[in-house]
């Protein structure tokens, strides 16, 4: 996909909000956001879930938009990194009329969630969170101990690998290190570690670095991850001639999307749509399903009547594109909610 500079696109975005504002003469409009990295490493993966993100507005619009309002799409650029995350996250949660975000989409861009916590917005995040990073918001990714778990378990089933390397800072690996074919170390250990004989990895960290062990490993070996490995850039920069990389996620491939959403995905952005983009899809949608929800009884919808809202749609079970979005049991508003974690989890091939 072809990148925009970031001030045409701020340009372009602040028209669509001006002219959805005069759609009609008297129909209200109701904003949603999107922080995504638009431009440098991570601009594909950017790309991918606004076109994903503008589907789903464009299909509400259409259909008559939210409890009679019109919809307008809001999206920052972030880079990928947090000071820019953070900085984005203060300009959207200023503007009032954006009752809900989407993101952190990027791991070096957590730090948006809790920026926008901190300022009462509701965000449904698009990658992996621990419980502290998650505080206040929602994800439809998969949870840590899910990724860890399924990771080592798909990670052991591949021909060859009898043991796991796992590189994580996460809590959670201290956990799985308690087994017997599991070693666990931190990820600053990536830049020197050697594998054992029948070993492969499992890695929780960024893209960058995790293309980079990936040429450092080589092809013999196995290496399983999150959503970073599944990034457009890891894939670009890792090469053929670099470990055999698969990622897991809460979506499916294309071969299991609905498939009026893959044509009208296509249609839009001259692209298939990868998992995330079928994740940024449902984030939407469930989005406006909050709105819709709070502002029923004629209701104005403020962030506090759709923060309530993404709580009870998600306690009672969202019906997503392929999967039930359902939040784990218990989950609270202030220690924010991930999706069940015995949810539908797939293993994908980076290519």
């Amino acid at each position: 996909m072809k990148p925009l500079s970031v001030r045409w696109l701020a340009g372009l975005l602040l028209l669509a909000v001006a002219i959805s504002g005069c759609y009609g003469s008297t129909r209200p409009v109701v904003k949603i956001g999107l922080i995504a990295p638009f431009e440098e490493l991570y601009r594909d993966d950017g790309y991918e879930v606004l076109n994903a993100v503008r589907l789903a507005v464009n299909q509400r619009n259409l259909a008559g938009g939210v409890a009679g309002r019109h919809v307008a799409l809001v999206a920052l650029n972030d880079n990928g990194r947090p000071d820019e995350a953070r900085r984005q996250a203060a300009n959207m949660a200023i503007d009032g009329d954006v009752l809900g975000v989407i993101g952190p989409v990027k791991a070096g861009s957590v730090s948006a969630g809790q920026a926008l916590s901190q300022r009462e917005t509701p965000w449904i995040a698009l990658t992996e969170l621990q419980p502290a990073e998650l505080a206040g918001g929602f994800s439809l990714a998969l949870t840590p101990e899910t990724l860890v778990r399924t990771a080592i378990d798909d990670l052991l089933t591949q021909p060859g690998v009898s043991s796991a390397l796992l590189l994580s800072d996460w809590p959670e690996a201290q956990t799985a290190d308690a087994a017997d074919s599991v070693r666990s170390l931190p990820l600053a250990s990536a830049e020197s570690v050697t594998t054992k004989p029948g070993e492969g990895v499992v890695w929780l960290g960024d893209s960058a670095q995790g293309a980079r062990l990936a040429m450092d490993l080589g092809s013999t070996v196995v290496l399983v991850g999150g959503s970073e490995v599944g990034s457009h850039m890891f894939a670009g920069r890792a090469g053929s001639d670099a470990a055999k990389a698969m990622w897991l996620s809460a979506a499916p491939g294309i071969d299991q999307m609905p498939t009026g959403f893959v044509e009208a995905y296509r249609s839009l952005a001259g692209a298939a749509p990868g998992p995330q983009a079928v994740l940024a899809y449902d984030a939407a949608n469930l989005l406006l399903d909050a709105i819709e929800l709070a502002a029923a009884n004629g209701a104005a919808p403020d962030r506090s009547a759709v923060q309530q809202a993404l709580l009870k749609l998600g306690n009672d079970g969202w019906h997503g594109s392929v999967d039930t979005v359902r939040w784990v049991p218990g989950c609270d508003i202030a220690a924010g909610c991930g999706r069940l974690s015995d949810g539908a989890v797939y293993l994908h091939a980076v290519k």
